[in-house]
């Protein structure tokens, strides 16, 4: 079902840019912009289809075989990823938007990871008391 949705997503977007004439931009911008080359732009443009097509698959998995909450935790790490990807690799401005939206996703991440040690802590706990529980009526 996954594979549907994304097909189809790929035809729209596809079908959209046909007829905005987005692949036209595109041709100017492999001849004119990418200092590579045509060739290298195309390969760039296409290696960055299938990689995001596969990460995108992996969190529909993610979130078929865990939860859908797991899902968009790992999304959001994922996102402060990118960000600093792009600052490190090629030399994006690190301006205040990009600060923000990094530092909320971080926070968001860490704040997941303590609610989940937090319940795994209680959990412990619980099963402690019931030990003892069982201990007292043995």
């Amino acid at each position: 079902m996954q594979f549907v949705m994304e097909l189809a997503a790929t035809i729209l977007a596809t079908l959209g840019m046909t007829i905005d004439g987005g692949f036209s931009e595109m041709k100017k911008e492999g001849k004119n912009v990418f200092d590579l080359g045509e060739k290298a732009y195309w390969l760039t443009v296409m290696f960055n289809v299938v990689t995001w097509q596969f990460c995108f698959m992996g969190t529909a998995g993610m979130v078929f075989l865990t939860s859908s909450l797991t899902g968009g935790v790992c999304m959001t790490a994922l996102m402060a990823v990118n960000v600093l990807g792009g600052v490190i690799v090629y030399g994006d401005n690190f301006d205040g938007i990009k600060i923000v939206s990094t530092f909320l996703c971080i926070w968001g991440f860490c704040s997941y990871l303590y609610g989940m040690y937090m319940k795994g802590e209680e959990e412990e706990e619980e099963d402690e008391e019931r030990q003892q529980q069982q201990q007292f009526i043995e």
